[in-house]
C-alpha cells in the first residue's frame, strides 16, 4: 500500500530525452521522493506537470524505484523517461555512471553513462507476430506490414518517409485499435535508419514527441528484415528525437542524448 506523506518538498527536473539535430526530444519530469507517496498524489501531480511522461525515483537499498505516469494514467513502460531517469541520477545528482538499476512494473531495468554523451537504458524487446495489413482498418491508410508487438503495442509500416510525414489521424480511430501504443514505421530517413511515429490516445497521448520504448519492437522489425543487430531511428514528430538501438537476445538497448532543461522543487 502506498504511503500518503504532505508537506514536504521532492526535488524536480525536467529534461529533454532523445535530442539531437533538428530534434527537441521528449520533455520528461523526473521526482526524487525521499518516502514512499501515495499514487492518487503522483498521479496529481502528473496531471499539473502536464508533460507527456513524468517519473518517480526513490532509492530502495542499492536500486531505485520507478514509476511512470501521463497526465491521465499510470504506465508499465517509458523508454524517454527511464533515460531522464539516469541523465538525473548520473549527471545531476552523481551517482557513478556505471550500471544503475530501477525497480518497475515492468521488472528490473537496467541504465547507464555511455561515450560521446550518450545515456542508456535496456528494456524488454518485444516479439513480433505477423498480422494482415487490412487489421487496423482504414486509421492509418494503406499499409505495408502489420505487426503485433507484445500484448499492448502494434507496428504498422508504411511506404515511404513521405507518406510517414504527410499521416493524418483521426484519434477517436485510432482509439478503435486495441493497443496503447500504434508505432508507424518507414525504412529509410534523411539521416537515420529509419522513421517513427507514435500515437497513444489510449494513454491520453494524441501523438508521442519521441518514443524509446517504441524501439523493443523496432529493433527486432530492423534485425529481421536486415540481419543487423543495431539501428538508428528518427522520430517525426513536431518536436523530432533521435534514437541508438542494440538488439540482444532479451533486451533492447536504447540510447540518445538528454539535457536538463531546470531544476526545482515541489510543494506537496
Amino acid at each position: 500500500m502506498d504511503s500518503v506523506r504532505v508537506g514536504f518538498s521532492p526535488r524536480l527536473w525536467w529534461v529533454d530525452a532523445f535530442i539531437g539535430d533538428n530534434a527537441r526530444g521528449n520533455p520528461a519530469v523526473v521526482v526524487l521522493l525521499e518516502a514512499p507517496l501515495d499514487s492518487e498524489v503522483m498521479q496529481q501531480i502528473a496531471f499539473e506537470l502536464g508533460v507527456s511522461e513524468t517519473a518517480f525515483l526513490r532509492r530502495v537499498r542499492d536500486a531505485w524505484s520507478l514509476r511512470w505516469f501521463t497526465p491521465t494514467v499510470e504506465v508499465d513502460l517509458c523508454g524517454h523517461a527511464t533515460l531522464a531517469s539516469v541523465h538525473v541520477l548520473s549527471a545531476e545528482l552523481g551517482v557513478p555512471a556505471g550500471e544503475i538499476t530501477f525497480l518497475t512494473r515492468s521488472g528490473p531495468l537496467s541504465g547507464r553513462r555511455l561515450a560521446a554523451g550518450l545515456v542508456a537504458v535496456d528494456l524488454p524487446r518485444s516479439y513480433l507476430e505477423e498480422l494482415e495489413p487490412t487489421a487496423l482498418g482504414t486509421a492509418l491508410g494503406p499499409l505495408r506490414e502489420v505487426w503485433q508487438a507484445g500484448p499492448s503495442s502494434v507496428l504498422a509500416v508504411v511506404e515511404d518517409y513521405e507518406t510517414l510525414c504527410g499521416l493524418r489521424v483521426d484519434a477517436l480511430e485510432l482509439f478503435a485499435i486495441p493497443a496503447s501504443l500504434v508505432v508507424v514505421v518507414c525504412a529509410g530517413a534523411p539521416d537515420s535508419d529509419l522513421a517513427l511515429r507514435v500515437f497513444a490516445p489510449r494513454l491520453g497521448l494524441a501523438e508521442d514527441p519521441v518514443t524509446g520504448s517504441a524501439m523493443c519492437a523496432l529493433a527486432p522489425w530492423w534485425a529481421s528484415r536486415t540481419g543487423q543487430p543495431t539501428v538508428s531511428a528518427r522520430q517525426a514528430s513536431a518536436r523530432g528525437g533521435l534514437m541508438h538501438a542494440r538488439l540482444f537476445e532479451r533486451a533492447v538497448e536504447v540510447a540518445g542524448e538528454a539535457r536538463t532543461f531546470f531544476s526545482g522543487d515541489l510543494r506537496v
